[in-house]
């Protein structure tokens, strides 16, 4: 196997590279049939087992990527699927996003996902982050310290994080409010974010697409 992965063209192999890296990023884990599924989706040449298999070991083997292949399960930084508690991590999401459609956005935007770091929408961050700062809901040491927190709340929200978690965060970084209208307002923008930040276990939906999409398969049929 080793050898049909390497005499392949070199773009070919950045080409499916960078669809591991997407897919991982936003949908945490996958299954590898489901990736091949969304590499073929998108590209005219598929991909088939024999051809995925050895790239994918390969990216796995290499210590400073954040990626893990094992078990026929494909995974990011967050599930290194190195002993039997990481695999059942990720199993469990996986039957958590079994029952759910996939997101699969436009080409261009499905491989933005390659970054760890891109977020979409970006509005709900800017403006929790806005408000923190206006407010001084907690002080600031460095520049980036509330661009640190917004984005620590996103990533428990992705992960499946519940309002609890995020206060929690917050009640442990010393955040101070003034009244109840301030808590609430805050409370309020960390649910705008939560409802429309896209998650693992709704396969890289947000929650309000999630519900949408329910409600729309469940329409009553005239």
């Amino acid at each position: 196997m080793a050898n049909k992965s390497t005499n392949q063209k070199p773009n070919r192999l950045i080409l499916i590279k960078r669809y591991a890296f997407a897919a991982i990023n936003l949908y945490g884990v996958i299954k590898l049939e489901d990736f091949i599924s969304v590499f073929n989706h998108y590209e005219k040449e598929s991909l088939s087992k024999e051809e995925a298999i050895p790239l994918l070991e390969l990216l796995s083997s290499i210590d400073e990527i954040d990626l893990s292949f094992k078990q026929g399960i494909l995974a990011n930084g967050y599930f290194y699927l190195k002993d039997s508690k990481d695999i059942r991590v990720a199993k469990d999401l996986l039957l958590a996003q079994s029952n759910k459609p996939r997101y699969l956005p436009s080409k261009e935007e499905f491989l933005k996902y390659e970054d760890d770091e891109y977020v979409e929408p970006m509005k709900p961050l800017l403006d929790l982050e806005k408000f923190i700062i206006a407010n001084k809901l907690v002080a600031i040491k460095k520049p980036d310290d509330i661009r640190y927190d917004v984005l620590e709340i996103h990533d428990q929200i992705i992960m499946g994080g519940k309002p609890s978690d995020y206060m929690g965060y917050i009640n442990k970084r010393g955040y101070q409010f003034k009244d109840e209208v301030q808590l609430n307002l805050f409370v309020g923008l960390t649910m705008i974010l939560h409802n429309n930040t896209r998650m693992y276990e709704n396969n890289g939906h947000t929650p309000i697409e999630t519900r949408e999409l329910y409600e729309e398969s469940h329409k009553p049929i005239n």
